[in-house]
């Protein structure tokens, strides 16, 4: 059985994706196939959808919007996403040698292997951003009034998003076809933390955390003297250790035991926990604030945040700084200058940073781990953290070419009420 899901209503363009699900469940019973056609608007609606299915799956489907970690569901009002701690608790009725298909925007990147990883199944997935076409073969748009009937599809497209304005010139000229999805065959699972080999690389690129200057000024001045603070993705150290100068004491929290070695052996008396999964092992109401710098893309973030909730004490806060995905616009030049040019005096002030940062980024290790830790688009962040906490913005604190460095702050937290989320 071919089970063929969609969702229409997280962003612009919904009914352009329903009618490019029905045009796949069309074709794939045209071949004599059996196919089940569901609109999954909720994670919970997808949960059902796959566990109720008459027959194991042969194929699954799964036509939407999605960010890097995964298929998109709700709105951005309110967005709802599977953490991969979810994806791993699910059970999906999968026949021998099935394949998953995920016609969204970037599942080749990171989500595609780990679907393979986790439920042994081929996959496949778009490394561009996605489009709606009338031809799967070469762009053609899609009027907004479509006779019902008409066949549309979603494809992988070289575009403005991907390629600038040639892209854009190409995607429309039809110099530029859509790209096939990337196939991904299922890999034993990995063992050990991604960062465990390139520990000792970063502690030396950053034996001094406040090298990442924008960074460390926000930090620093949203917390004070006497202060109890968990840093979730401590790494090694860094930023503990900055802190402690400021009178701010803490507790650091990683999942790579290469990278928590390195922190003790710079503070051998010092608390530093491994993580299994995202529950915090510590008491209710137990710090003043917890800090994520550069980590918190690597997170489960719903039910990391109903955690964090709970170990802070009422009136707490998160504190998130992390890089994500946003090209510079034209408008975003004259400080895209400032910021490169205040990056680099920085570096000039911490002799040897420049030479560690490039040997760390040049290791072949780091190349592999960025494979399956890639950076998350900025759009995320906003929906994700101004959906949860009302009110509050994400701030950019540091431009790049192709990335920029974020900050949110939760402000205080005086209950652990966060929007319900349809699953679990």
């Amino acid at each position: 059985m071919i089970l063929v899901a969609y969702t229409a209503g997280y962003r612009d363009g919904g009914p352009h994706l329903r009618q490019a699900a029905r045009t796949l469940a069309r074709e794939q019973a045209a071949r004599g196939k059996r196919v089940q056609l569901h609109a999954t608007e909720t994670k919970r609606a997808f949960v059902d959808a796959v566990s109720q299915a008459p027959v194991p799956i042969t194929a699954l489907h799964l036509i939407g919007h999605s960010g890097m970690y995964g298929p998109m569901f709700g709105t951005t009002a309110l967005p709802e996403q599977f953490s991969p701690h979810e994806w791993r608790s699910l059970a999906i009725p999968f026949a021998p040698e099935a394949e998953a298909f995920f016609h969204a925007c970037r599942t080749g990147r990171w989500f595609a292997p780990f679907f393979a990883r986790t439920f042994g199944v081929t996959t496949h997935g778009h490394h561009l951003y996605t489009t709606v076409s009338r031809s799967p073969h070469q762009y053609q748009r899609v009027p907004r009034s479509l006779d019902p009937a008409a066949p549309v599809y979603v494809v992988g497209q070289p575009g403005r998003k991907s390629h600038g304005l040639l892209g854009s010139v190409g995607k429309h000229t039809g110099l530029l076809p859509p790209v096939p999805m990337q196939r991904h065959l299922p890999e034993p699972a990995r063992t050990g933390a991604d960062y465990d080999r390139v520990a000792h690389l970063y502690d030396r690129t950053f034996t001094d955390i406040r090298v990442r200057g924008p960074e460390w000024t926000w930090l620093s001045q949203r917390l004070s003297a006497g202060q109890h603070v968990l840093d979730l993705g401590c790494g090694t150290g860094a930023l503990l250790r900055a802190l402690e100068d400021c009178g701010v004491t803490g507790v650091g929290a990683d999942v790579s035991g290469a990278m928590l070695d390195r922190a003790r052996s710079h503070r051998p008396h010092h608390p530093f926990v491994q993580l299994d999964g995202p529950s915090l092992p510590f008491a209710d109401h137990h710090f003043d604030a917890v800090v994520s710098l550069l980590s918190w893309r690597y997170l489960d973030w719903d039910p990391i945040l109903a955690e964090v909730a709970r170990v802070l004490r009422p009136g707490g806060r998160l504190l998130v700084v992390d890089m994500v995905a946003r090209p510079a616009d034209p408008l975003d030049w004259p400080r895209l200058l400032r910021d490169t040019l205040a990056s680099r005096q920085l570096a000039r002030r911490h002799p040897g940073y420049t030479n560690a940062r490039a040997r760390l980024v040049a290791d072949p290790a780091w190349a592999e781990m960025l494979r399956y830790n890639p950076i998350r688009a900025e759009h995320e962040y906003r929906w994700f953290f101004e959906s949860r906490f009302p009110g509050r913005t994400v701030d950019t604190l540091h431009l790049g070419r192709r990335s920029r460095v974020v900050a949110f702050d939760s402000g205080p937290i005086t209950e652990r009420w966060f929007p319900p989320q349809s699953y679990p």
